[in-house]
């Protein structure tokens, strides 16, 4: 038995750390592309990688075979030197899915390591396996473990290195502890190897198999070589297609960056605001600058009925949330568009008249609020407003100076003599009833005249009253303001006087009597008239005498016409159309300090005419009537009694929504079917309108007419026909009064 000592060759020795080297770089740095692919380009990386230092690591060890010389001839199984490879090649395949994987753990490292260490080690020894020679083969197992450990930690070392370090000296250096595990392992197993052979045997070595394996490392680090090549080639076109995608997406996201500024820059430099909500109703992070100046405060994660109801009812903001959360839960689009249009289009806000539209964007499952101030707008609109009604103002008190300097007598003398007697007296039910008809029918009689300001005081003075049923004096006068009411109707007057200068009222032909001067004339020229010397007259003396008795008298068809003046412009805001209001009848003149104040109460009558009886131009063509709706005056004299006719051809007085109020209120219903029409109609605080406007719905207007008809002991029979209008028939008791006209409407008396 003799034991063989093993040599090598340097030249081959070197030569096989270098295709160690080469092998372990070109693989870990397939390697860290391996990191970056996914599915079938990872499937290439990681076959190539395996192939690579699967191969490598074999050709390796077998340029290292052919170096070693064990004194004894030394052949290779085809078989076993195939499977070698084999077992190479996929251990490292394994390995190598293993730690690439996203986000490898120390374990998953270590583990990777120890299956490419131990598969370098099966490798090695499934090669020695396959030498073949003239004797047996002999292992330090102490050796043997330190190969296998020298391999693992190498190994373990060198992926670590890979998929931590990025700079080329570092994959370098990475390559060149996979080349020492590789070589490290080889030799330390060379090392525990002995050769032992036997005197008289012979093993059957094939001459050609160590020129073959020669052949094959050849042609596999050929093949590594040229995987090698074809992988960098293979990269660099990715990496020139990666460059030109990347540079096209970078052009993309500029001109999309470019647009998005673009967009930005136009809404941040729009007087729109531009924000979008989320379905909690919280205000989106992106939104337009003027978003903040329009609401005072940054939005962004704010609720938007925080933001915009600050100054709206609870109610409102209520209901606007209650909405805009069912547009949330609605799939079907139609119906989303009808919600939004029942959303609030106008806010106060501090000050500001803020205008806001609604779109929902499907894409994004948000609404979008365009915001507009709006305020100087509406201030313009408001000056337009102003303006057109002094020029009003102005053309009734030239063309209408009597009834106009009568009207601003008449309310002065009410805010200056009744209006703080009614006030202190206000805790009597009366009393209380008296203030509200006077400011309503004051309300409606200068807005006719196309005031400005003062019927605003007044409307708001009433919607003050009506908020709790009962007053104090004290607390009324500090919700009326007396003094208010006076600066207001001053700064109304004072459009007229620019125009037409502060003694307008005397201006042209006319000259002005007090009324005091006016009854003295009347008295003298009744008193002759009735007397014997005035019958003996002649009658042009005569005539004089009684155009001097009736100069004081108002003129029932001019005072109805008056009121028809300011009908048009009612029906103009309301969209509604009025034919020419038509006066007929008999020229009465009724004495004014007695009937005036009812017929100024008119007013209420001819505004509820328009406001609830005529239709809109559509509502009436639907019912066959013309789309302009008709009011017609006549007015009767007969029997010491003068009848005013006033009809109009709306839609009538539902007698039902009428009980149904008084029902609603406490009434009995047994007691309110057997009321008559004119007591529904006529009774205080009771309208067909379920909220009030500036315009009626108070229940305060007809009953103000019937107060002052019951002063007058007068009558009313109103007799309506759904559809077809309502008519009331007025009767005043005017027995010995003259029934000579002048035209005259006022206190003092121009002629």
């Amino acid at each position: 038995m003799h034991h063989h000592s093993m040599t090598h060759d340097g030249s081959l020795v070197f030569l096989s750390f270098m295709v160690a080297l080469f092998a372990s770089y070109t693989a870990l740095d397939m390697g860290t592309r391996l990191r970056r692919a996914a599915g079938k380009a990872r499937l290439f990386w990681l076959g190539g990688s395996a192939v690579v230092l699967g191969g490598g690591i074999w050709s390796m060890h077998f340029v290292a075979m052919l170096a070693f010389d064990g004194g004894v001839p030394i052949g290779y199984n085809f078989g076993l030197t195939a499977l070698s490879l084999v077992i190479a090649i996929a251990i490292v395949a394994v390995g190598f899915h293993i730690v690439t994987r996203a986000n490898p753990s120390i374990v998953r490292q270590v583990a990777a390591g120890a299956i490419v260490g131990c598969g370098v080690a099966v490798m090695h020894y499934t090669g020695m396996a396959a030498l073949v020679l003239d004797g047996a083969i002999h292992y330090d197992p102490m050796l043997v473990a330190a190969s296998i450990v020298v391999a693992i930690v190498a190994a373990t070392a060198a992926l670590w290195l890979t998929l931590n370090l990025t700079k080329l000296w570092q994959r370098v250096g990475a390559a060149a502890v996979m080349a020492v595990a590789v070589c490290g392992m080889h030799y330390t197993a060379m090392l525990a190897t002995s050769i032992e052979t036997l005197p008289g045997e012979m093993a059957a070595i094939d001459p050609l198999s160590r020129l073959i394996l020669a052949a094959a490392v050849s042609v596999g680090v050929f093949l590594i070589l040229c995987l090698a090549m074809v992988c960098v080639f293979v990269d660099r076109r990715f990496e020139l297609l990666a460059d030109r995608e990347a540079e096209g997406l970078r052009a993309a996201n500029k001109a999309l960056t470019d647009s998005q500024g673009a967009i930005r820059n136009l809404l941040d430099n729009a007087d729109q605001g531009f924000l979008t909500i989320s379905s909690d109703l919280s205000v989106g992070d992106q939104s337009s600058a003027a978003c903040e100046a329009i609401l005072g405060e940054a939005p962004a994660g704010k609720s938007i009925i925080a933001l915009l109801c600050r100054n709206t009812p609870h109610d409102t903001a209520s209901a606007m949330q209650a909405t805009l959360e069912s547009v949330f839960r609605d799939s079907d689009d139609f119906a989303r568009e009808l919600k939004l249009e029942l959303l609030p289009t106008e806010f106060g806000l501090d000050g500001k008249s803020i205008k806001a539209g609604y779109k929902f964007l499907a894409d994004s499952g948000r609404v979008m609020l365009i915001l507009t101030d709006v305020t100087q707008t509406r201030q313009l609109a408001e000056a337009v407003e102003r303006e057109g009604k002094r020029l009003a103002m102005t053309v009734l008190a030239f063309t209408e100076g009597e009834a106009f300097a009568a009207l601003v007598n008449d309310y002065q003398k009410f805010l200056g003599a009744e209006l703080s007697p009614l006030i202190q007296r206000i805790e009597i039910p009366a009393a209380a009833g008296e203030l509200r008809r006077h400011l309503h029918t004051y309300k409606g009689l200068l807005a006719q005249f196309s005031f400005h300001c003062s019927p605003r005081c007044l409307n708001d003075i009433e919607t003050a009253l009506a908020a709790q049923p009962s007053w104090t004096a004290e607390a009324a006068r500090e919700a009326i303001k007396p003094q208010r009411l006076t600066a207001e109707l001053e700064l109304d007057l004072a459009g007229v006087t620019d125009i037409l200068g502060p003694d307008f009222a005397t201006s042209g032909r006319r000259i002005v009597l007090s009324q005091r001067q006016l009854q003295a004339m009347e008295k003298v020229a009744r008193a002759m008239l009735a007397s014997e010397e005035g019958r003996a007259v002649s009658p042009p003396l005569r005539l004089l005498l009684q155009t001097i008795a009736g100069l004081g008298m108002l003129d029932v068809k001019a005072a109805l016409a008056l009121h028809s003046r300011g009908a048009p412009a009612l029906a103009d805001r309301l969209e509604k159309q009025l034919a020419p209001i038509r006066v007929k009848g008999a020229d009465v003149g009724l004495p004014p300090e007695r009937f005036g104040e009812f017929f100024r109460s008119l007013v209420h009558v001819f505004r509820n005419a328009i406001d609830h009886g005529i239709e809109r131009p559509e509502q009436r063509l639907l019912a066959g009537k013309s789309p302009d709706g008709l009011i017609q005056c006549d007015v009767r004299e007969e029997n010491g009694w003068v009848e005013v006719l006033i009809k109009d051809d709306g839609a009538g007085v539902d007698r039902s929504v009428l009980e149904a109020k008084l029902i609603a209120a406490g009434e009995e219903k047994s007691k309110v079917g057997n009321l008559p029409l004119v007591d529904l109609v006529f009774r205080e605080g009771l309208s067909s309108r379920d909220t009030a406007s500036d315009i009626s719905g108070r229940g305060v207007g007809l009953s103000a007419v019937k107060a002052e008809l019951d002063r007058v002991d007068g009558s009313v029979e109103v007799e309506t026909e759904q559809g077809a209008g309502t008519l009331f028939r007025f009767r005043l008791p005017v027995a010995g009064t003259s029934s000579t006209a002048s035209n005259v409407f006022v206190t003092g008396v121009a002629i």
